[in-house]
């Protein structure tokens, strides 16, 4: 299930889905490339997550803006 993109660059889109992989359901982030025809095609650039861990993330990654922003 596509949650959301955000683009990377003319020919790549960084997506955000849940995937439900042997009844367990995670949330992907992966780089994608858009082929000849405009199908989006996923790459091994990426992570999976269990959702218990998303909390985390986002904190570490709002840390890390915070970081970068104080400059």
């Amino acid at each position: 299930m596509l949650i959301g993109k955000i683009i990377k660059s003319s020919k790549q889109r960084l997506m955000v889905t849940i995937e439900d992989r042997k009844g367990l359901k995670i949330i992907d982030l992966r780089t994608y490339n858009i082929i000849n025809d405009g199908e989006l095609m996923p790459t091994p650039e990426g992570i999976s997550l269990v959702p218990e861990s998303i909390d985390s993330v986002v904190g570490f990654l709002r840390e890390a803006q915070r970081k970068i922003l104080e400059k």
